[in-house]
């Protein structure tokens, strides 16, 4: 009966434990490790690391003479460990310098710790690491069936909970992946329209609030569709992912560059004056020139709307971004009329040229 009694004491104490989550996990294994040190008598608990032949401790909670700390390392086949691992299994030994096959073990030497126990944690079938807890002093008892199953109801835990945070970290990456493909363009990897509209709009809130002025220029690849027609589509791709390289290369770290769809791009260039604006638009225009088809240069044609938020009145504010588009597309549909390879801009609400 007060093996029973205790039983259900290690249940209760490890069950408030583990379900505190608000403390967070290492204050939690280093509480699991301050209950398996009381359970067992003991005076070093840990909770290791195995990489290799690397053993670092994660956790540990040891008595102030032993000069044990997070984030120590060890080889790997000279731990205590080592013997655990080996045995896939808890593994207890009351007296390490009287056992006939342990007594020799490097461990023994390099740490001279008589009474150990321990237990392989795994996750996903494979060893990460250790429970343990050991004493340089002999055990004064033997370990029983209750010892090893208390060892391995709290290494049951462990391994619940870092597989949970494993799992929780591959849902984090998948939903950051997801959504970077959300917002950028699979086949440039800059920010797709999607992207585009919902950081302009944030942008262009910000200004106006500071009475801000810029430009946005739409640039579209001429003839593009004779690259695609001549030399295939995977010619069209590559030529894309060029065009954008060289794009990215003349937009600055305060500028924002987006492939809107086909062969156009989007550059916004806020807070710069008109004669830095125009001078960056023609890097941009001349930047194509770099991107050969067989053999000959490509160019692009832009449409530039520039505007001043100072100069725009509380009416045209509403719906700002989708005007600026537009003006820039008219503008950007002259350029196409006179020839292509050049810039066409305007002022928002007035007319004006590069």
């Amino acid at each position: 009966m007060p093996v029973i009694n205790e039983s259900e004491e290690l249940i209760r104490r490890i069950y408030q434990i583990t379900n505190d989550y608000q403390k967070g996990f290492d204050i939690q294994i280093s509480q699991l490790l301050i209950l398996g040190l009381e359970r067992f008598n003991l005076d070093i608990g840990i909770l290791s690391k195995i990489d290799g032949n690397q053993y670092t401790v994660l956790n540990c909670v040891t008595p102030e003479e032993v000069p044990l700390n997070a984030g120590d390392e060890f080889e790997f086949t000279s731990t205590y460990c080592e013997i655990t691992c080996s045995a896939f299994g808890p593994v207890a030994i009351e007296h390490m310098g009287r056992h006939n096959k342990y007594a020799s073990h490097p461990a023994y030497s390099a740490f001279g710790l008589e009474s150990y126990i321990g237990i392989p944690i795994f996750v996903d079938d494979e060893v990460v690491g250790t429970l343990n807890f050991s004493s340089a002093r002999p055990y004064d008892r033997k370990f029983e069936s209750t010892d090893i199953d208390a060892l391995k109801l709290m290494a049951s835990w462990v391994e619940v909970e870092m597989i949970r945070r494993k799992q929780e970290d591959q849902l984090q990456v998948l939903n950051q992946k997801l959504e970077f493909q959300a917002l950028n363009d699979p086949l440039t990897k800059i920010p797709n329209r999607r992207c585009l509209f919902k950081t302009l709009h944030a942008d262009i809130e910000r200004m106006k609030a500071a009475s801000g002025k810029g430009s946005l220029a739409l640039i579209d690849i001429d003839h593009f569709k004779r690259v695609n027609d001549t030399h295939g589509h995977q010619v069209g791709d590559e030529v894309l992912v060029k065009i954008t390289e060289q794009l990215k290369n003349v937009v600055g770290s305060t500028d924002y560059l987006a492939r809107f769809g086909g062969e156009e791009f989007v550059v916004w260039l806020p807070e710069r004056e008109l004669t830095e604006r125009e001078s960056v638009l023609k890097r941009l225009h001349e930047c194509a020139n770099e991107v050969k088809v067989a053999g000959n240069p490509l160019t692009v044609s832009i449409g530039v709307c520039h505007f001043d938020f100072d100069a725009i009145n509380e009416d045209c504010r509403k719906t700002v971004l989708d005007d600026f588009i537009s003006l820039a597309d008219e503008c950007l549909y002259e350029a196409k009329s006179q020839g292509r390879n050049c810039i066409v801009a305007k002022q928002f609400e007035t007319v004006s040229s590069v």
